[in-house]
């Protein structure tokens, strides 16, 4: 219960006479409730601290890289541990740690360092080794090994905060194995041991957006838009929108491939926006009409200032926003920037409702409505009828992009696209796996998959899992039908 977890431990953190590793387990807390922010807070001077355990050094080591200071946490991690098992589960997040920032050479070095699993009898630390031979094995094809791995780790019965990843890796070997029925078990079994409380999902989320789906808050007004931002559309944001798992970290990694183009990886500026008019008591989307002209000059600023924290703009580049459920957000987006050039990503429902059943999000919320085919399926719905209904309001300067399309003929989309951005040379793109594999930490799913070019591995990867998505293209068939998919 990683909320009730995060409310009782940052209380003590706050107590006199804390010690500074406390604030190391109330920010392990945070991260797994999706609130990085504060666990960021907690441990931005640790730097500073007093010496701690050598588990809370494990762990700040882990968490350190998990919210994005690699280097810190690998030197964490590298530091010397005295409890063998503890050294045992650094060497192992170290592997971890490289794999997920696609150095996999290096990790694969350092798994040659670490000892046979059959000889280590501490629990934990034979697991999280297991793990970083299979994942190590999935990113070397050998599907077979690292199914054996994920198995034999299952069965050392640890905590379900364990089970779950163990399970999502289980069932992507299976799936790289053709063995849809056991990668369907795997996956019953991941999502049977999400157990998040309540509370935990009132939590602040990576998306924060899907609150903006309540039937109540659907925009039916109008916003006033000034003029001296039409230059804007060679110059403002562009924003990378569409369903979960549709193909928005492949194309923004092909477009942050252009030197003239910046990429945030899902950053929360527009979250951000969000935010501030609620806590200024502006209802959205109802009030977005009252609006004025320095309303929209502050939202600008707090969207750039949360930029800044993350990403530096060149001379002349542009930044891409990448955030799939940004669109939910649409008029905010059209108030603020008027001109924005917005890319819709399009994939098959059915491919993209697999792959979001399949995937370990951190959203919480996000997390919970895709624990179930048919919950997902619900939600595509809903996401289609709230886009249909808001695009038709702010229809100017979208472009829709099929992820199919994209596959078949990238050269051709990548015209389209250049044409749309006013990019006269797009050639670049075609490199988007060296510069995905050169940049290091992307922050979605994907990570490993857009590394390794282009290719048609995941396209009608539903068909094989007929059995278990036929029952729900009822429930699909408008969508299927707007979209021009067949079923």
């Amino acid at each position: 219960d990683f909320s009730a977890a995060r409310e009782h431990l940052c209380t003590a953190c706050a107590l006199p006479g804390a010690e500074h590793g406390m604030r190391v387990w109330a920010a392990v807390a945070c991260q797994a409730s999706a609130d990085d922010d504060t666990a960021s807070m907690l441990i931005q001077d640790w730097k500073s601290w007093s010496p701690i355990s050598e588990e809370a050094q494990l762990e700040l080591g882990w968490l350190l890289i998990q919210l994005g200071d690699t280097d810190g946490g690998h030197a964490m991690l590298a530091g010397e541990f005295q409890d063998a098992n503890l050294r045992t589960r650094a060497l192992a997040r170290r592997v971890l740690a490289l794999e997920r920032v696609n150095r996999v050479s290096e990790a694969r070095e350092l798994l040659s360092r670490m000892r046979n699993p059959t000889q280590i009898t501490d629990r934990q630390a034979r697991m999280e080794t297991l793990q970083a031979m299979a994942i190590i094995a999935t990113r070397s094809k050998e599907h077979a090994a690292a199914r054996e791995f994920y198995s034999e780790a299952l069965s050392l019965d640890l905590p379900l905060r364990y089970q779950r990843s163990l399970n999502f890796g289980l069932a992507r070997a299976c799936d790289q194995l053709d063995d849809s029925t056991a990668a369907m078990e795997a996956l019953s079994n991941a999502h049977r041991a999400l157990d998040v409380p309540e509370t935990a999902r009132t939590q602040r989320s990576d998306t924060g957006l899907l609150t903006l789906l309540d039937a109540q808050k659907a925009f039916s007004g109008s916003i006033t838009t000034a003029s001296e931002h039409a230059s804007e559309k060679t110059s403002s944001p562009i924003f990378l929108v569409g369903f979960p798992r549709s193909g928005t970290t492949l194309l923004e990694q092909m477009l942050a491939a252009h030197a003239a183009l910046v990429s945030s990886d899902e950053q929360p500026m527009v979250q951000r926006m969000l935010a501030d008019l609620a806590q200024r008591g502006t209802a959205y989307p109802q009030a977005l009409g009252s609006l004025v002209e320095a309303d929209r000059e502050r939202l600008r600023e707090i969207y750039f200032k949360e930029l800044a924290q993350t990403v530096t703009l060149g001379a002349s580049q542009r930044l891409v926003d990448k955030q799939p459920l940004n669109f939910l957000a649409l008029p905010l987006i059209r108030f603020v920037f008027p001109e924005a050039p917005i890319i819709f990503c399009q994939r098959h429902p059915c491919d993209s409702l697999l792959s979001s059943y399949m995937q370990n999000f951190r959203d919480p919320t996000l997390a919970k409505v895709c624990s179930s085919l048919q919950g997902i399926a619900d939600l595509y719905v809903r996401l289609t009828e709230r886009w249909i209904s808001d695009s038709a309001k702010f229809p100017s300067s979208i472009l829709y992009c099929r992820y199919e399309d994209l596959i078949a003929d990238a050269d051709r989309q990548f015209r389209r696209i250049g044409d749309f951005l006013g990019l006269d040379d797009v050639s670049a793109m075609h490199d988007f796996d060296k510069a995905a594999a050169a940049r290091g930490f992307i922050g979605t799913p994907s990570y490993s998959q857009v590394v390794e070019g282009l290719n048609t591995d995941a396209q009608g990867r539903w068909k094989r899992y007929s059995e278990y998505i036929d029952p729900l293209l009822p429930t699909l068939k408008p969508v299927l039908e707007h979209w021009g998919y067949d079923a």
